[in-house]
């Protein structure tokens, strides 16, 4: 069981005379780690997610193979180390783990290096609140033929006791450095670096919630994996990525629809407390998005139409000001005391919050959970959107966020019910609640977009109504009754479609 904190270089030194570090069980180690990973030349261990090592320290080689203990898994994970006599892999050792199914003859034929780490590692070992612990401080880096990443990490791994124990002790160690939860294994930005250099979006994985787990792991597995879309999007979002940050908001976004289906199990002060952080987090990144999608989808098709009009070029510059301070505002967000000391502590909540001692329905069946869930959120959007042309604004953007809320509750819930009549209207359903998203999103955006002319580009509320209608951002557009046409159809369908959880 391991928690993994990145630190930048330039911290290693403060680290490593961390009061934190005071009183080890043992005295500490240091040791010179190259380790070489394993695969064939199409990946497929990689694909079935297992990882093939060999480690080199002082002349003695260890192979170690690792797989995660479901898609889901935050921090645990199925390990098999053995010594062996040289540099290369020995397949025969693999009987037993998680490797062995996947060795065909061609398999065994074709695996060959790919990616190599060097590590100086420091160990240190400690008993902390009955548990036993060993941190490693890792520095270095991660080679792939000619491309490098540098690593800078604290990992510390379980030995024995409680989950607890590890969060506690990371605490310790963030009150002397900037320390941020990292969500990538070595072995995965190895395979980065290989396949495509690493730094590029990471959008949702699929996850499956067998319907005899229990609702409270269930919660977890889902919030881990949650967790990982939005962390993992954190150092692209930090540089400017635009598709980073869509897919980090939309981590957050899935994350608090996870804790709105799982209320009654997780719902408690602490719980009150993350919901708040979250928001704060959307709120910081919103901008940012909203100022990217406006430049991309209306001032850049409207200026290759009319390149000379001077007044669009005077309005581009000025949007895309604001568009560079939004990504700034985001950058000093995510890379704020708050945000990393939140994403530990949220890490920690869905781990050993309070929540998971004693709350009732915590561990009684996820299916049973889910089907009362599902049904109430499909009811609330069925009532919510009978007469949707109607609506506001403001209750379209309710529905809107209701109809998402729903479309994340049946991809979690997938594969509780599965086969095939449920699998048919699952897609059913989810596709009938994008487009509804879609639509309902369209409106959305054309009142953002009306609110950025008036608020960025128009000098008054005259020449700001001048210009929506130019560019189809009057209320009664063709477009905007086009997107209401759409969000009526994509309704009447989502109110068509069947449980899929009653198939």
């Amino acid at each position: 069981m391991e928690l993994k904190l990145a630190f930048a270089p330039a911290d290693a030194g403060r680290l490593a005379v961390s009061s934190a570090l005071a009183a080890p069980v043992t005295p500490p180690e240091e040791h010179i780690l190259v380790s070489t990973y394993f695969d064939t030349p199409d990946f497929a261990l990689h694909r079935a997610g297992v990882y093939l090592r060999v480690r080199e320290n002082a002349g003695r080689y260890t192979q170690t193979i690792k797989s995660a203990k479901t898609n889901a898994e935050l921090l645990e994970r199925f390990e098999w180390e053995q010594e062996i006599p040289r540099g290369i892999p020995d397949l025969d050792a693999a009987r037993g783990t998680a490797l062995e199914p996947l060795l065909t003859p061609e398999r065994r034929a074709t695996i060959r290096p790919v990616f190599a780490t060097r590590i100086r590692r420091k160990i240190f070992r400690f008993a902390q609140d009955g548990s036993e612990i060993e941190a490693a401080i890792d520095q270095g880096e991660i080679a792939a033929s000619a491309r490098t990443c540098a690593v800078s990490e604290l990992e510390l791994e379980l030995k024995g006791g409680a989950k607890h124990a590890l969060f506690v002790l990371a605490r310790r160690f963030a009150e002397t450095v900037p320390l941020r939860l990292e969500m990538k294994t070595k072995a995965e930005r190895g395979y980065e670096l290989v396949q495509d250099g690493g730094g590029k979006a990471e959008k949702a994985t699929g996850i499956e919630i067998p319907p005899e787990l229990a609702a409270g792991a269930a919660f977890q597995a889902i919030a881990r994996n949650c967790l990982r879309q939005v962390v993992a999007n954190e150092p692209a979002t930090r540089a400017g990525e635009p598709e980073s940050l869509h897919q980090m908001r939309i981590g957050l976004r899935r994350l608090r629809a996870a804790i709105a289906v799982f209320d009654n199990i997780v719902g408690d002060d602490e719980a009150e407390k993350i919901k708040a952080e979250l928001k704060w987090i959307a709120r910081e990144l919103g901008p940012a998005r909203d100022l990217h999608v406006f430049a991309a989808e209306v001032l850049q098709p409207l200026r290759a139409s009319r390149p000379s009009d001077a007044g669009l070029a005077t309005a581009n510059r000025e949007i895309e000001k604001s568009r560079s301070e939004a990504y700034s505002r985001a950058a000093a967000a995510i890379g704020s005391d708050r945000f990393r000391n939140f994403m530990l502590d949220l890490a920690a909540w869905i781990e050993t919050g309070p929540w998971t001692e004693g709350k009732a329905g915590r561990t009684g069946t996820v299916a049973k959970h889910a089907k009362k869930e599902l049904a109430r959120l499909r009811k609330r959007v069925k009532r919510k959107g009978a007469d949707l042309r109607h609506l506001s604004e403001s209750q379209r953007h309710r529905l809107r966020i209701r109809g998402k809320r729903l479309r994340y509750a049946a991809e979690f819930f997938a594969a509780t019910f599965s086969g095939e009549g449920s699998d048919k209207r699952n897609a059913e359903l989810v596709s009938a609640l994008k487009d509804l998203q879609d639509g309902l999103g369209g409106l959305n955006d054309l009142a953002t977009r009306r609110a950025l002319i008036t608020g960025g580009l128009a000098g008054s509320a005259s020449e700001g109504a001048q210009l929506a209608a130019s560019v189809g951002l009057d209320e009664t557009a063709p477009q905007a009754e086009a997107l209401l046409l759409k969000s009526e159809q994509a309704f009447a369908r989502f109110a068509a479609v069947k449980p899929f959880w009653m198939a």
